[in-house]
C-alpha cells in the first residue's frame, strides 16, 4: 500500500511537470494565455529595441557635453533594457500556471544566482530618476541666477564629472545589494529557484535592505518632493541675448520637461506594479496586464525623449548622415546638411584686407 501511495505521488508529480502548457493554456486558458506568450515578448521585444537604439544614439552623438543629463537618460535607457529582459520576461513566464519551468531561472543552479542577481536591476529607476530631477533643479536655479542655499555645490553637482561619479555610485550599491542572492538561491529537487529551508530568513532580510534603500527612499522620500519643488519653481520667460544662450536656455527647458515626464511616469508605473502586485497577488490577468503595462511604459520613455529632446533627434539625423545608404534612401539628409554648411558659412564676417 505505502509503494502504491508513492508510486502515485510520483506520478501526479511527473505528469504535472511534462504537461505542456501550450496545449492547456490553448484550451483553458485562452486570452489570458496569449497574451503573456504573444504580446508580452512583442512588447518587451520593441521596448528594448527602443532603448538600445536611444542610448546608442546618445553615446555615438556624445550628448552629455551639451548637457550633463544625457549622463541620466543613457543610464536610465540601460536600466530599463535589463528591466525588460531579466524582471519582465520572468514575471511574464511566472505568472501563468505551468510557464515558470521555462523561467532561465528555474534551468539551473548557475542560471537561479545570476539571473536573480542581474534581477536587482529593477531598483535602478528611482535614484537615477532622482539625480536626474535633481540636476535640472539646481541648473535652473544657476542659469537663471535664483537665489540658491549652497551655490558651489550646485556648480560643482551640474558637471560632467560629477554625473559619471552619481551614476557609478548608483550602479555600485546595486551590485553590492545584490551579491548575497549569489550565495543565498539555489535549484531544489522540484527544479525551482529558492533558498535552502535555513537562509530563508537572510534572504527576507536581504531583499528588505535592498527595498528600503533603493525603493522606498527614492520612490516615497525623495522623488515626489524634488519632482514637487521642480513644478513649483517659476520659469523664466522672454531671455534674449546671444543665440548660444538662447539655445542653452532651450535645451535646458526642453531637458526640465523630460525629466519631470520621466519621473512622472517612473514613480505612477512603480507604484501601479508594486502595490497593484501585493493587492491583487495570484490573480493572473492582473500580473500579466501589469507586466505588460509597465513593459510598454519603458519602451515609450526613449520615444517620448526623441520627441521633447531637439539635440537627441538631431543627434540620429547626423548619424544617418554618416550611413551611405540612408542618403540614397532619404535625400533630404544632403539637403539638411548643405543648409548647415550654407548657414554656418554665410554666418561668418566678411574678412577685410589692409592696404
Amino acid at each position: 500500500m505505502a509503494r502504491e501511495g508513492n508510486d502515485s505521488i510520483v506520478h501526479n508529480y511527473s505528469s504535472s511537470y511534462d504537461w505542456n502548457p501550450f496545449e492547456y493554456g490553448s484550451v483553458h486558458q485562452g486570452r489570458v494565455f496569449y497574451l503573456a506568450s504573444i504580446v508580452g515578448p512583442i512588447a518587451i521585444f520593441v521596448g528594448v529595441f527602443s532603448n538600445i537604439f536611444a542610448f546608442v544614439d546618445v553615446v555615438r552623438s556624445r550628448l552629455w557635453l551639451k548637457d550633463e543629463g544625457y549622463v541620466y537618460l543613457a543610464a536610465s535607457f540601460f536600466a530599463n533594457v535589463g528591466i525588460l529582459l531579466f524582471c519582465m520576461s520572468t514575471l511574464g513566464l511566472t505568472s501563468v500556471s505551468g510557464m515558470d519551468r521555462y523561467a532561465p531561472a528555474n534551468s539551473s543552479t548557475f542560471m537561479c544566482k545570476v539571473w536573480h542577481f542581474l534581477m536587482s536591476i529593477f531598483f535602478a529607476p528611482g535614484w537615477l530618476s532622482v539625480a536626474l530631477l535633481f540636476n535640472v533643479y539646481l541648473r535652473g536655479h544657476l542659469t537663471h541666477r535664483r537665489r540658491c542655499e549652497c551655490p558651489m555645490f550646485a556648480a560643482k553637482y551640474c558637471t560632467l564629472f560629477a554625473s559619471k561619479i552619481i551614476v557609478g555610485v548608483i550602479f555600485s550599491v546595486l551590485f553590492m545589494l545584490g551579491v548575497p542572492y549569489l550565495a543565498i538561491l539555489e535549484i531544489h529537487r522540484y527544479g525551482r529557484c529558492h533558498p535552502s529551508q535555513n537562509n530563508i530568513m537572510a534572504l527576507s532580510v536581504a531583499f528588505l535592505v535592498e527595498a528600503i534603500i533603493m525603493w522606498v527612499l527614492p520612490f516615497i522620500f525623495f522623488l515626489p518632493l524634488i519632482l514637487l519643488m521642480t513644478l513649483c519653481t517659476k520659469r523664466e520667460g522672454g531671455i534674449f541675448g546671444f543665440s548660444q544662450i538662447e539655445e542653452r536656455s532651450v535645451s535646458d527647458e526642453q531637458m526640465r520637461v523630460m525629466a519631470v515626464t520621466l519621473s512622472s511616469m517612473t514613480l505612477f508605473s512603480q507604484f501601479a506594479l508594486v502595490f497593484l502586485c501585493l493587492s491583487f497577488r495570484g490573480v493572473l490577468i492582473v500580473n500579466l496586464v501589469l507586466a505588460l503595462v509597465f513593459g510598454i511604459s519603458l519602451g515609450l520613455q526613449p520615444i517620448l525623449c526623441f520627441v521633447i529632446l531637439k539635440a537627441l533627434r538631431d543627434g540620429f539625423r547626423s548619424q544617418l548622415r554618416n550611413i551611405r545608404c540612408c542618403r540614397r534612401l532619404f535625400p533630404s539628409l544632403d539637403r539638411e546638411e548643405e543648409a548647415v554648411q550654407l548657414s554656418t558659412i554665410q554666418g561668418d564676417p566678411p574678412r577685410t584686407t589692409e592696404s
